[in-house]
This record gives structure tokens, sequence and C-alpha cells, in this order.
């Protein structure tokens, strides 16, 4: 059964937060700021496999399975992922554990030894289902289950179990409106790291659509999964203004403007709004179950792997030139990226996105009517630019290792430009 509880030990989740600010007034009343903005999450709520299968350690001095499994993927890594019978003949060496904890595999149709015959069916599903279905295909040969619980292949309980930290440097500059001139500038430099980023409210896969962001991957070493924010921003520009031209009756130019001259030239007011941002962080996954039956593993990188927005067979792709095969085909030897070994977590938003760019900006005029009544003009324009930038969310980025459309985008942060003309009579 696939189950959901809650841990019985459950504490109030709370949190602690810093502020330190410095501001200076400059000349024409211009404000600086920096900032210093920190918070620290304890208890938080995690979700917990409490089925996960256990990580057993040989009575015999065999050591522990992770470290058994571990050596099995590298063997298989180093194979290319082979387990044809001349491989299986060409493995010499015998793991202790394996011959210990395994020994009945020993002349079980594949090889001669355990080792030879468990590595079969560890190479035979690393690159598909994953370490957990190898072990499942083990431990119930024997009829005697020693990894997993009885009752439950998975269940899933809310702990507090959780830390998070956020720090963050914030610079603003604002000049307030002096000769018809406002302007706010604000930049962020922050980190945010957590051990997962959905919401209470969530189940364990909402916020993957592979599965894994929202849960725990090693229950027994739940630090394991402490990494980047989900929404972690590492830089953010804005910024905004307000510019009354200086046209019309009264004004720089055009002062002695007729009631009509101004009427149609005078009185126009501009204002905009722009934003920057680095972009959110996401994480590459293996197509299977390496440490926990439900959730698939994060990717572990082991070479140099390029991001870069390009366009490949007429769709956006994040990985420069012909990365996403060349990380495809490396799998099966181990790099740049490889699968995780048993009892890893992998590396949990290793890689950013696109981030956010967009200029938006308002041409605006008001008429003074008779009966204090006003008419109001705007043209308004969204994404002056027309600017496009690719949503690296779960949703739309393939993040599945071994996927043939890997890195590849399948929807946009931004909007198309788009303007709109606005009329209004006020009375």
């Amino acid at each position: 059964a696939i189950m959901w509880g809650i841990n019985n030990k459950m504490q109030t989740p709370y949190s602690y937060a810093f502020d330190f600010s410095v501001q200076r007034e400059l000349r024409g009343s211009v404000t600086v700021e920096a900032n210093y903005i920190g918070r620290l999450g304890r208890h938080l709520l995690e979700q917990l496999d409490l089925a996960q299968p256990v990580n057993f350690v040989d009575p015999k001095g065999g050591g522990d399975y992770y470290t058994a499994a571990a050596k099995l993927g590298k063997m298989s890594d180093e194979r290319g992922g082979a387990h044809d019978t001349a491989t299986l003949s060409s493995i010499t060496e015998t793991i202790p554990y394996v011959e210990n904890v395994f020994g009945y595999m020993a002349n079980q149709g594949h090889g001669d030894s355990a080792t030879q015959n468990v590595y079969y069916w560890f190479s035979k599903y690393r690159y598909n289902w994953g370490a957990t279905t190898s072990l499942d295909v083990l431990d119930y040969w024997n009829n005697s289950p020693q990894f997993w619980q009885n009752q439950f292949s998975s269940l899933y309980a809310w702990s507090s179990i959780g830390t998070s930290s956020y720090n963050a440097l914030q610079l603003v500059a604002r000049h307030p409106m002096s000769h018809g001139l406002s302007v706010d500038f604000n930049y962020t430099f922050s980190k945010s790291l957590d051990m997962g980023s959905a919401a209470e409210r969530s189940n364990y896969v909402s916020s993957d659509s592979f599965g894994g962001t929202s849960a725990i991957q090693n229950t027994w070493k739940p630090k394991l999964n402490k990494g980047l924010s989900d929404f972690d921003t590492k830089h953010l520009f804005s910024l905004d203004w307000v510019y009354n031209l200086p046209v019309g009756r009264g004004k720089q130019f055009l002062g002695n403007s007729s009631r009509l001259v101004d009427a149609v030239l005078g009185q126009w007011n501009f204002s905009g709004l722009s934003r920057w941002s680095s972009g959110l962080p996401f994480s590459v996954v293996e197509p299977g179950y390496t440490t926990d039956w439900e959730l698939n593993g994060y990717a572990v990188q082991t070479s140099k792997v390029s991001i870069k927005k390009h366009i490949r067979n007429g769709l956006p792709q994040i990985f420069s030139g012909d990365s996403a095969d060349t990380i495809n085909n490396g799998v099966y030897s181990g790099g740049p990226l490889r699968l995780p070994y048993a009892g890893e977590a992998g590396q949990r938003n290793k890689y950013r996105g696109d981030g956010y760019f967009d200029v938006d900006s308002t041409l605006g005029k008001t008429w003074m009517l008779p009966d204090n009544m006003k008419l109001k003009f705007a043209a308004e324009v969204y994404n002056i630019g027309n600017n496009v930038r690719m949503d690296d969310s779960p949703l739309n980025l393939n993040m599945q290792l071994t996927s043939s459309t890997l890195g590849y985008y399948g929807g946009t942060l931004t909007t198309y430009r788009r303007m709109q003309f606005g009329l209004r009579l006020d009375f």
C-alpha cells in the first residue's frame, strides 16, 4: 500500500527574523539605503517516507546496504550499463555484503557468484526503474523480506524536521518628485536554502511533475535534501518612474501656449515599471527510484554542464548545443551527469533557468472639465521589447534524464507585447 499520515511527535514550526538598515539622504532629497534581511525557519514540515527500504547492516560484518549498492551502481556505470553474459563473466571480484546478505542469489541463472547475479539485477534496472526495483526483486526472491515494511511500500508522514535560511542584501535609491521626476531603484542579492519548498497543503509529488521536490529523498538522512529553495532568486532588479513632461502652460516648453495647444500637447506624464531577475533553480531527475520507492532522485554532476538557451529542432532548449544528447548518452557511463547511488538524494536545484525581464510603461493626460469633472486618457504598453523568457518550472521544462526531450521548454514566463488605450470620465 501507498499511504499518508502524520508523525505523532510533530512540533510547532517557528522562525527567527533579523534585519538591519542604514539610510542616508543626499542632495536633492535623494535617499539611499542598504538593508540586511535574514530569516531562519525551524521545525518546518517535511514529508518522510516511514516505509522506505532500510539501510540493512550485514550482521556478518560486510557493511551496510547503501555502501554495497553504491558499489554496484559504480560497477554498472563503469561497464556502460552492460549486464550480458560476457560482462557478468568478467566480474571476478566479490562484494562481501552481497555474498552474505544475498547469498541465495548464487547460481541463479545469470552468473555463478551472488555478486554477479545481484549485479545483473542492479544494472538491469539502474537506468529505468532504479535500485529499489532491483531490491524488490532480490528481497522477495528469497521470500523473506529484510528491507521492506510488510504492510506499506510507502508511508508518507508530515514531520517537523525541516530547516530553512534566507539572507539578503537590499539596496534602495529613491528620487522624490522633483522637477517633475520621481524614480525608485531596488536591487536584492539573496540566497534561500531549505529541505523542501512545497506548501503544507501539498502532497508528496505536488510541486514536481516527476516527484521529489516536496518529500525527503532519504528518510534516514533527511539533510541530504538541503539545497536552494524552489523560489530562490539570486539577483532581482526593479525600477519605476513617473515623469511629468515639461511641456505646456507654465512649463519649460510651450509655457505661454494657448489653451488649445496646451490641451493637445501639454500636461502629459510618462511612467513605467521594469523588472529583471536571475532564473529560478531546477533539478535534473532520474527516470527511476533509486533510494525511495516513490520518489525520483536528483542527478549528480560529475563534469561541466553548460546552460545556454537556444533553439533546437524548432524548440527552445536549456542545455547549450547538443549537451542534452551528451548528458543522456553519458548517463550509462556516469558523466557529465550520473544517476544517484542508493542512499543518495542527488543534487537538488543545481541549475538555473531563464530568469525574468519586462518593461511596462504608460503615457497619460488629464483634462479638467467644468463642474469638477475630469477626463483621463492612458496609453499602456506591457512588455515593450516583446522579450521572451522561458519558464523552468516542472510543468514547463522537461527535467528527466534519458528523456528524448530533456531540457526542452514548454512554456514562457513572459507574455507577448500588449497595448491598451483607455478614456475615463470622472464626475
